[in-house]
């Protein structure tokens, strides 16, 4: 479903933004009366299941903006739309995937006063906007996909990408603050009960969690698990009370057990594989439990910042600068930088690290960082 939805958005969408394209200036509307009393908003984020956490500052401003009996909707996907379930934000979310939601939207022409594409270069969140939205608004940032907009903004690649996203609301007339902070991920009283119960039977000093994992296209995001693996050891010799957690779902599973069985055995007491164990929101609630995450340029990094929990990133070839873990005054973000951005995802270009810097990073860099 993925692979044939990529194919669709790459060789078909485009042709449907060309001729169709005059459809954002239908109906006409007054963009003043619009921005002074919009009734319905559309937010869509259909890609992303962790850097849908960076549209959260944005979605907050837009509802504290506007009056509370504008309803608020999302346009998801199977992938992300979880990360918003126990939000406030949303009276109804679609699921793009859905047949059922799919067609509710189809019916719906114009719907929206204001539909918020956060999509950085999917072309179909394109159509969809221009087709719901009497006013869309996004980037300008990829060639004829901005024809489906009638309102847009420079995308600025200097600066991290939730302060991007909410120059998207400054398209629409509000004048945003910076957060301090990201908004956590909401979980219930019961989710705490299953990860309390899971602590309970631990005896540690500190608990830090180590992320092993990458999305199925972000391979080169790698650090080297035999650095992985000596920095674990290191660690645990400064304080043998310390708890180092693996995470985080089946997909992670091979490879966290694969630096557990690569630890001496005087060490494997000190390290869990929870792989697997944890949905999102008891994963969420045990990060906020820890007092420290050590992990990959990935999502759950932006999860554990959003959750207050000191973070370290490791980086490459993503720049920091766009995307290190939230607030950095915080939180840290370690990269050997060679000048040049491989991953330019709001241009849709990605160029292959062929040096894969991402080596250059060093334990004692990363121990240096740690706290114990």
């Amino acid at each position: 479903m993925v692979s044939i939805f990529r194919i669709i958005d790459k060789y078909v969408i485009w042709f449907f933004i060309l001729i169709f394209f005059w459809l954002k200036y239908i109906p006409f509307v007054d963009k003043n009366k619009i921005k002074k009393s919009p009734k319905k908003i559309l937010v869509i984020r259909l890609w992303a299941l962790w850097s849908s956490l960076l549209t959260f500052p944005m979605i907050k401003q837009v509802k504290e903006h506007y009056w509370k009996w504008v309803q608020y909707e999302l346009l998801a996907s199977t992938r992300n739309i979880w990360v918003y379930k126990n939000q406030w934000y949303f009276k109804n979310m679609f699921n793009i995937f859905s047949i059922k939601d799919l067609l509710k939207l189809i019916i719906s022409f114009k719907q929206y006063d204001i539909v918020i594409d956060t999509e950085e270069y999917f072309k179909i969140s394109a159509f969809m906007s221009m087709r719901l939205g009497k006013i869309n608004v996004w980037f300008n940032n990829i060639p004829l996909r901005w024809l489906a907009y009638n309102i847009w903004i420079k995308y600025n690649d200097e600066q991290h990408s939730v302060l991007t996203c909410l120059d998207l609301i400054k398209a629409i007339w509000i004048d945003y603050k910076i957060p301090k902070q990201l908004e956590p991920l909401k979980y219930t009283e019961k989710d705490t009960k299953q990860v309390d119960e899971f602590l309970n039977w631990l005896e540690y000093s500190k608990i830090i969690c180590m992320h092993t994992g990458l999305a199925e296209t972000a391979k080169e995001r790698a650090w080297p698990k035999i650095k992985r693996v000596e920095l674990i050891q290191k660690v645990i010799d400064k304080d043998r009370k310390i708890k180092i957690v693996l995470s985080w779902t089946k997909w992670e599973y091979d490879s966290a057990q694969e630096i557990f069985s690569a630890l001496s055995g005087e060490y494997h007491k000190n390290v869990i594989n929870i792989c697997w164990i944890f949905n999102l929101f008891w994963f969420a609630y045990l990060l906020e439990k820890c007092d420290l995450m050590v992990s990959n340029d990935t999502g759950p990094m932006h999860l554990a910042a959003a959750m207050w929990t000191k973070t370290i990133g490791l980086f490459w070839p993503n720049l920091p600068m766009r995307f290190w873990p939230y607030p950095l005054d915080k939180n840290i973000s370690l990269y050997k930088w060679n000048g040049k951005a491989y991953i330019n995802v709001h241009l849709w270009k990605f160029e292959e690290d062929v040096d894969f810097n991402i080596e250059k990073i060093e334990i004692e860099d990363v121990l240096e960082n740690i706290d114990f």
